[in-house]
């Protein structure tokens, strides 16, 4: 039985804003600024009422208010607590700039009584009426020459706008690390929803100097700034050149930090700004923009676009030095790719990628078409057939072996990068700065890696920490058959574990070192493997050819393999049709389901049954089908046939013309009993269209007027599933020709 939810204190949100402020007069009151030193101290010689209201604006939306809206039972009648946060600067009257927000905010009622007192100055009427929207009459209102501050004055409710916001913002950045004006965690926290206290309950400050801070701040308002600039533009495309220009401007005065975490969100930043200039053209300047970046990609697009403006001296000098000196495995590949193709006549000649050409040379393995659309499982099952145990790993599987190693100085020690009880993430992972700070203990556990006993201190760290809430990895159950073969069998170069140049490289460079690993773990006869499974039309990422490249230099096996899908002459098939009672599986239902098995080409068995929709029939959908609703009436529920119908389709490959449409409507009346639904599925249109194009129509009765299939009844199930059964045919005739 769950746990009641608890009640909170009816002053829980100053209790809240007041743990706040408490936490950042302790921990960061050398990176205040003077504003924002100010806006805690006048805070606290506010009185208790004043500071339950102020802090009630402070957690709704916007920044106008009305007094009318700002009766709280709890403290009191508003206006005297009004004038004391005016008085202490925390509020002021309406001005200009502050109308866009308060029409935001304004009533329909309220609008139309500002209406009708503009009307009183105009000489001829506005001619808004009442029964209009209130989009219609704001519309109406903003095209007055009035005096609008003026008449809001005569209103008999007061206005107020919320002040002091950046200095706010600013204490809300020192606490959360983000652009955050919300303390929702805290509700959370007190109503059982969200855990605190299962990690170090110390914490150290994010900033300890006051311009690292300051500049981070910045960093963090640019983000959404940089997305507002993005809308400008889309609007204004016309004055992208000014206001890049103007960007460039505050790019210039973003100082380059020591602190390589700044330094990479100031690189993300120019980056973004980059893309923008590209995207409208102004190839001068995201040229400026991707110098002020760091590294890759930015790199990237710089030399991409020396190429682009034909300056081949400068792109070749360009990608020699990032050949010579690359900030990253991803940096080095690109520049490595880029270089044969644009210069093969210096570089062996070979224009192809080594992208393409690592998935060109990759193996096939054929796998059943049963597992269309599900290609990892596919392989995998094709392994624990001849042997293998076999494990989806891909990220979770290092992110997981990387947490638990280093779980005490990520989340436990006294200076871990957890700065309040609410983090998850340790923030010194970005860009080294964790291994900057634990680089002696980080290197003695790499050791330990290969000692004898690894696989037990992983064991005891799994037991001690395992469900804890974390935002780096997730737990599952097999995560111990996983990690401690991994401990146990990993290859060693001397007295090293294999492992550890790949914990290294995450602990140095976590961003681009955490992502891009293989999909599956094999393991057998105490040998792994790692496999990145590409299906047809599948492309190999970037990041992931340098995880295959890390894994195979640190002496691991890991490839790539293409899949090609096998057609199984002896694979059973069951080709279905559904009638409806309109287009929509979640709220539409069926009237007629038709299926037929079928087997190396032979028909097995068939399935039909009128359905009862529970619902009316339509009468255009009765007469394209023939069905009606005193047909249905005494035919079985969905319900009723469904556990005969899932028996029927079980271990087959789901056919149908359109199959998205049977499926989803299938899938749909099987989640309505809760039953579980997931099958391979071809699609007849799909396939037709692929081995006989051309044709003048793919519509099912067009297709069988046009290759003399026999349709008889069309548009009841049982005939358009027999006949997409001869459709099924000629595909697979097809196929396995190939």
């Amino acid at each position: 039985m769950s746990e009641p939810r608890k009640d909170l204190d009816p002053g829980y949100y100053l209790q809240h804003f007041n743990e706040l402020l408490q936490f950042i007069t302790q921990h960061y009151q050398a990176v205040l600024t003077a504003d924002s030193a100010a806006f805690i101290s006048d805070f606290n010689g506010l009185s208790h009422s004043a500071q339950q209201l102020l802090v009630r604006m402070l957690n709704r939306k916007g920044s106008v208010f009305a007094d009318t809206e700002l009766d709280y039972s709890e403290i009191g009648p508003p206006g005297p607590l009004l004038d004391e946060l005016t008085s202490a600067g925390f509020i002021a009257p309406l001005t200009a700039p502050d109308l866009a927000d308060f029409w935001l905010r304004l009533t329909k009622d309220t609008l139309w009584q500002l209406l009708q007192m503009a009307q009183l100055e105009l000489p001829a009427s506005h001619g808004a009426k009442k029964s209009q929207t209130k989009p219609q009459l704001l519309g109406a209102a903003l095209k007055l020459p009035v005096n609008w501050l003026a008449l809001i004055r005569k209103l008999p409710q007061r206005y107020v706008v919320l002040q002091r916001q950046d200095a706010l913002n600013y204490i809300y950045f020192l606490y959360f690390g983000r652009i955050e004006a919300n303390l929702s965690l805290f509700t959370l926290r007190d109503l059982g929803i969200r855990q605190t206290g299962q990690f170090k309950q110390q914490f150290s400050p994010r900033f300890t100097h006051a311009q690292q801070a300051q500049l981070a701040y910045k960093l963090a308002q640019a983000k959404p700034a940089i997305i507002e600039l993005g809308k400008q533009l889309k609007k204004q495309p016309d004055n992208a050149g000014q206001l890049l220009s103007q960007w460039l401007g505050v790019v210039a005065q973003w100082p380059l930090p020591d602190d390589n975490a700044l330094l990479l969100k100031r690189s993300e930043r120019c980056y973004s700004l980059g893309k923008l200039a590209e995207q409208y053209q102004h190839n001068d300047f995201a040229i400026a923009f991707y110098q002020h970046s760091n590294g890759f990609p930015a790199s990237e697009r710089l030399a991409r676009l020396y190429a682009q403006a034909g300056d081949e001296q400068l792109c070749r000098q360009y990608l020699q030095q990032l050949l010579d000196d690359p900030g990253c495995d991803e940096e080095w590949l690109f520049a490595e790719d880029f270089y044969r193709r644009k210069f093969a006549e210096t570089a062996g000649g070979r224009k192809k990628s080594q992208l393409t050409q690592l998935l060109h040379d990759a193996p096939l393995v054929g796998i059943d078409e049963l597992h269309l659309g599900k290609a990892e499982q596919g392989l995998m099952a094709h392994y624990a057939a001849q042997g293998y145990t076999v494990f989806h790993g891909e990220n979770n599987l290092w992110l997981a072996l990387f947490g638990l190693w280093f779980w005490h100085e990520l989340f436990e020690h006294p200076a871990s990068g957890l700065h309040n009880p609410f983090e998850r993430r340790p923030r010194n992972l970005a860009a080294g700065g964790f291994y900057q700070q634990f680089e002696s203990e980080i290197e003695q556990k790499l050791v330990q890696l290969a000692a004898p006993n690894a696989s037990g201190i992983m064991l005891a760290a799994l037991t001690a920490h395992y469900g804890k809430a974390n935002s780096l990895f997730y737990w599952h159950s097999d995560l111990a058959q996983q990690l401690l073969p991994l401990l146990q069998h990993a290859p060693k170069a001397g007295s090293n574990s294999a492992l550890a140049p790949i914990l290294r490289a995450m602990a140095q460079d976590f961003a681009r070192h955490s992502s891009g690993y293989p999909d599956l773990l094999l393991i057998k006869d105490q040998q792994l493997q790692f496999i990145e499974v590409k299906a047809p039309g599948d492309k190999i990422q970037r990041h992931q050819l340098a995880r295959l490249l890390a894994l195979q230099n640190a002496g691991f096996t890991a490839r790539i393999e293409k899949l090609q899908w096998i057609v199984d002459p002896n694979r059973l098939y069951v080709v279905l049709d559904v009638e409806t009672t309109g287009g929509k599986a979640g709220t539409d239902r069926v009237t007629e389901i038709g299926a037929v098995k079928v087997q190396g080409g032979e028909v097995l068995d068939s399935f039909n049954s009128l359905i009862n929709p529970e619902r009316p029939i339509p009468s255009f959908i009765s007469r394209l089908t023939g069905i009606s609703n005193a047909m249905v009436e005494g035919a079985p529920k969905f319900a009723d046939i469904a556990t005969q119908l899932s028996e029927f389709l079980q271990g087959a490959v789901f056919v149908a013309h359109n199959a998205k449409f049977d499926y989803g409507f299938i899938r749909s009346e099987f989640a309505r009993c809760e039953i579980p639904f997931d099958m391979p599925q071809l699609c007849t249109v799909v396939n037709m269209r692929r081995y006989y194009p051309g044709l003048a129509s793919y519509s099912l009765g067009k297709l069988c007027a046009e290759l003399d299939i026999k349709l008889t009844n069309h548009h009841r199930a049982l005939a358009d599933a027999t006949a997409t059964v001869e459709l099924l045919k000629l595909i697979n005739a097809k196929r396995q020709l190939l």
